[in-house]
């Protein structure tokens, strides 16, 4: 197998060599490489059989990038500290027991987004959002090593808790499936799967591989409902049922007029004041785009 690694993940719990340890000992061959250092894209390429991401959900999808389209099997052994793909694609066990388990994977097709815009294209595997979400990630970062990642988890809630008492809701434009769907909206989250960022399960329903995607929409109207979800999370419950609903679609158009957005958890345009001519966003959904090998029983 090849083993793509992000050695800054996982607060060093899993090194190379701790990782190394653990597949040999379950009676793996390992080709690692890291994907903090040149070559591991000429590493997938050349890769034959199953391909194992040990990180966060940036690097799965830094990953999965590419093997869009390709037969090769990917599987995952979760490091990050939301782990909202992982979860998703179903690695919900420990890493050491995901390990004993590679073997008994089997092929599952997952569903990716192709996001068209002024960027040219790219592939997202958890979704697209603008408002709030997108104005968090804006914030400035800190350093959270020093906290659990439960506390890490809290932190996030609380500050996104307190954007949201402040924040103006912001015209958009849509067209969901061909229907006009224009508002003010405080949240704008078009899901491939169930949650997003701190573990907000905004798309409870939501499924990888049905070829739809999910668009979850809060309006001014809404926002004590918001409010009460976040406080919910806050007062210990980890997942409370998310107040507003969702609706389906196979295309989904924006009409973007330079507001922040985020794609998967990566803020477009990247800087304040980036100079990007306002145009047409499109979200369309490519069924089974990967295989993702994991045992029947999870998922």
């Amino acid at each position: 197998m090849t083993l793509l690694h992000n050695p800054k993940a996982g607060r060093g719990e899993y090194s190379e060599k701790n990782l190394k340890r653990a597949l040999r000992a379950a009676g793996h061959k390992v080709a690692y490489h890291s994907t903090k250092e040149r070559g591991w894209k000429k590493a997938i390429a050349s890769a034959k059989g199953l391909i194992v991401v040990a990180g966060g959900d940036g690097t799965v999808g830094k990953v999965a990038r590419e093997l869009i389209g390709r037969k090769t099997s990917l599987s995952v052994l979760p490091l990050g500290t939301a782990n909202n793909l992982a979860r998703a694609l179903g690695f919900t066990r420990p890493v050491r027991e995901l390990i004993e388990q590679l073997d008994e994977g089997k092929g599952h097709g997952f569903d990716v987004g192709l996001v068209r815009g002024p960027w040219g294209k790219r592939y997202v595997f958890e979704g697209v959002g603008a408002g709030l979400l997108a104005e968090y990630f804006r914030l400035p970062r800190r350093d959270t090593d020093d906290l659990t990642k439960e506390e890490e988890m809290t932190w996030h809630v609380l500050r996104l808790r307190k954007l949201l008492s402040t924040y103006r809701p912001r015209e958009w434009q849509l067209k969901l499936d061909g229907e006009e769907l224009s508002d003010h909206f405080l949240l704008l989250e078009a899901m491939n799967i169930r949650s997003v960022g701190p573990v907000l399960n905004l798309a409870p329903k939501a499924r990888t591989g049905d070829g739809y995607f999910d668009l979850v929409l809060a309006r001014e109207s809404e926002r004590d409902r918001l409010m009460d979800y976040l406080s919910a999370r806050l007062q210990g419950k980890k997942e409370p049922t998310f107040p507003l609903p969702a609706r389906t679609f196979r295309r989904l158009h924006i009409r973007w007029k330079r507001l922040p957005l985020h794609l998967d958890d990566e803020l477009w345009p990247e800087k304040d004041g980036e100079k990007v001519s306002p145009g047409e966003i499109e979200i369309s959904v490519v069924k089974s785009a990967l295989v993702i090998s994991r045992p029947d029983d999870e998922g």
